[in-house]
């Protein structure tokens, strides 16, 4: 690696890399999830695979910030937020909109109004703070939830990027005093010991506040960050130990699903082992090198399932919730595989169809203004749904 001016970052450092360990890490986090809220027995704790991927989350797109600083020497925040734009708003588009209409048909209509009001908070990104000022319990709940919550962990994450790449910008300009990685590293090192702590006080004071805030998770987005900024210090390395150290995260994950529970305060200082063990395996992939990477993060379905763990992650939680209200009672487990098998089927179709070619679109990455045009009108969509929904039962 080469040596770090004070005032740039070494494009040479900061390279496009493809990491296949970071997709297989996708598909676990997103796969946790989705088993966990299917009830599929020994997955007792898979709702700690949103703060999985908080991490990774974290470590993509500060590596994209990252490699963008070190080739062009600037940071586009119009850039940033039409990649955004672009990768977000049109598969959460289309889900929200799918789910107020299926909530109106096979729920209730007074359910279908609960959750356009809800729908009304997560178009705009405030869902987290909609479902916290209601007192949602997440795991404790007694009323049938939202068939819309899984946009909590959406907004949380937007919440984080309207902060992150202006400070990252801040922080990586031509000061004499340090070099850019000294800023970035102690920055984000401020920020994980800040919001840990206040992770810890705050799920003690008031728990459903502290799983929904931004507050309480941007030390996970911030983990990832400093992972990335460390990555170049890292890389290829130390192979064997990177994969001793990969390897122990990914049994403190597996640990931690089947100790963990609904009774287990969240997030707290709990929160800290499945986060540290997201840790241990992106370090530990880095510490290998991509090169390195062994056959079974390449395993072509792992790989396919990191693929679509957005649109599944979007897709699943509608699914499963309304097929779970429709039918009253449990659900037996081979309706909840099946309810898997639609989840990833459809997100497969949101995948291919909406999801990928609208992210990879180079003309719309070459219109930045129609792209903020077109994400305010998938927005004004939304919402035009929301409010034809609530006036016409």
């Amino acid at each position: 690696m080469t040596m770090l001016s004070p005032n740039q970052l070494d494009v040479k450092d900061y390279r496009a890399e493809f990491r296949p360990d970071i997709q297989a890490v996708r598909a676990l986090s997103v796969l946790l999830v989705v088993l966990y809220h299917a009830d599929i027995p020994g997955v007792h704790g898979g709702f700690f695979g949103v703060d999985m991927f908080f991490v990774v989350s974290g470590f993509v797109i500060t590596n994209v910030l990252l490699r963008e600083r070190a080739s062009k020497g600037t940071t586009s925040i119009p850039g940033f937020y039409a990649r955004r734009v672009r990768r977000i708003l049109p598969a959460a588009t289309v889900v929200l909109i799918a789910t107020v209409f299926a909530t109106y048909h096979w729920l209730s209509f007074v359910t279908g109004a609960v959750n356009a009001e809800d729908a009304k908070y997560v178009a705009a990104f405030f869902g987290n703070f909609r479902f916290a000022s209601l007192g949602t319990q997440y795991f404790t709940a007694t009323q049938p939830p939202s068939t819309l919550q899984q946009f909590w962990s959406l907004a949380v994450e937007e919440q984080f990027y309207l902060v992150w790449p202006v400070l990252f910008l801040l922080l990586t300009l031509p000061w004499r005093a340090f070099s850019p990685v000294t800023r970035l590293v102690s920055s984000l090192s401020l920020v994980i010991a800040v919001s840990l702590t206040w992770c810890i006080i705050e799920t003690h004071q008031n728990e459903v506040w502290a799983f929904f805030s931004p507050l309480t998770h941007a030390w996970e987005l911030a983990l990832g960050a400093l992972l990335a900024v460390l990555g170049p210090h890292l890389r290829g390395q130390a192979p064997r130990f990177g994969i001793a150290l990969a390897t122990l995260g990914f049994v403190a994950v597996l640990l931690c699903t089947w100790f963990y529970s609904s009774t287990t305060s969240w997030p707290g200082s709990a929160v800290i082992v499945p986060v540290v063990a997201t840790g241990m395996i992106i370090a530990g992939g880095s510490l290998r090198g991509a090169d390195r990477m062994g056959r079974f993060v390449r395993f072509a379905p792992i790989q396919w399932l990191g693929n679509i763990s957005y649109s599944l992650y979007l897709v699943h939680w509608p699914v499963i919730a309304i097929a779970t209200q429709y039918a009253i009672s449990p659900l037996p487990l081979h309706s909840e595989i099946e309810l898997i098998a639609l989840s990833i089927a459809l997100s497969a179709l949101l995948y291919y169809a909406i999801e990928n070619p609208i992210r990879r679109s180079q003309w719309l990455a070459k219109r930045r203004l129609i792209t903020f045009v077109f994400g305010a009108a998938l927005i004004g969509l939304s919402f035009a749904a929301i409010y034809w929904h609530l006036s016409h039962y």
